[in-house]
């Protein structure tokens, strides 16, 4: 996967950007259309760039902002194919650069009604799996673990603090607290049904594995937990999305924080506080731990750029 970049910078910057990106070895290929945007105004660039020198030509667009305003559009290409180049498309590095990373976090995470509904719906396949036997059970927490944007929100918060954005920081939290606290209360409506149903007897609970690994994690669940923490990172910000879910599974933030509102609606603060003080250890792994990923991939890999945005 590689990338095309449509850039509109300012005339008077037209030139400077041109001289370093046309002898650029990263840009595959470069189309100018001078004078071709109305807003804002200036000329439009359009490149298909290798994705180990996309910093390198961001850095470039970016210093062209001192002339005006740009706008950036980056577009992920499944193929490319240029004359004496090809060797360098195939070993072509494998990494996002940090504009949609960063945007991928944003929108998954952001506080919307989808995001809501779907934090809502994952809360109560959670606690129904919970209740379950062992094969629905474990069917059940796997797909809570993939429908609630659960992992999103605390990993832009993650990230936000590792940017030190006050701006970023907050809208993070207001994500974490109200996502979460659907969530849980989504848990709660669905224990409640089901006990009304008669499907949630007394002692359900206690004999549940998934309880049982949720509030009393063994050094493997702990483990288990801290690689997805990693994997998830590290799986975002190399275009590898379509496994995700491996990571998600990995971590106990549906089912603990279902947890929470199943204690709350049954009286039983003992579960409440087993679920709380379990999803706050997950989001611990997944600020620290995916924070790391950030911090070396933003050393070894992206040599320190800041994103435009």
């Amino acid at each position: 996967m590689h990338h095309q970049i449509d850039v509109t910078v300012p005339a008077a910057a037209t030139d400077e950007v041109l001289g370093e990106l046309e002898d650029h070895d990263g840009v595959l290929a470069l189309t100018l259309q001078r004078g071709g945007s109305l807003k804002p105004a200036g000329d439009v660039l359009s490149l298909h760039v290798l994705n180990r020198s996309i910093d390198s030509v961001l850095s470039t667009v970016d210093r062209a902002r001192e002339h005006g305003p740009v706008t950036v559009a980056t577009v992920r290409t499944e193929s490319v194919v240029a004359t004496g180049a090809q060797e360098a498309i195939e070993d072509d590095a494998d990494e996002s650069p940090w504009e949609e990373f960063e945007r991928t976090l944003r929108h998954h995470g952001r506080m919307s009604v989808n995001y809501l509904v779907l934090m809502a719906l994952g809360g109560a396949i959670a606690v129904a799996g919970l209740l379950s036997p062992p094969v629905p059970q474990a069917l059940a927490l796997a797909a809570s673990a993939i429908i609630a944007p659960a992992f999103e929100p605390v990993a832009k918060l993650g990230l936000a603090l590792i940017r030190a954005d006050l701006y970023r920081i907050r809208r993070a939290l207001v994500s974490v607290l109200v996502g979460y606290a659907l969530l849980a209360a989504a848990g709660g409506v669905a224990f409640l049904v089901l006990r009304a149903l008669g499907l949630a007897k007394p002692g359900v609970l206690a004999g549940s594995e998934g309880v049982h690994m949720v509030m009393d994690p063994t050094a493997a669940d702990w483990l288990v937990g801290a690689g997805g923490a990693l994997a998830g990172l590290v799986i975002i910000t190399s275009f590898r999305e379509a496994v995700l879910a491996g990571a998600l599974i990995a971590l106990a933030l549906v089912p603990a924080a279902g947890l929470v509102g199943v204690g709350l609606a049954a009286g039983d603060l003992e579960v409440a506080l087993g679920g709380l003080k379990r999803a706050g250890a997950d989001m611990g792994l997944v600020v620290v731990l995916g924070g790391a990923v950030v911090l070396v991939k933003d050393r070894l890999q992206h040599h320190g750029r800041r994103p435009l945005a």
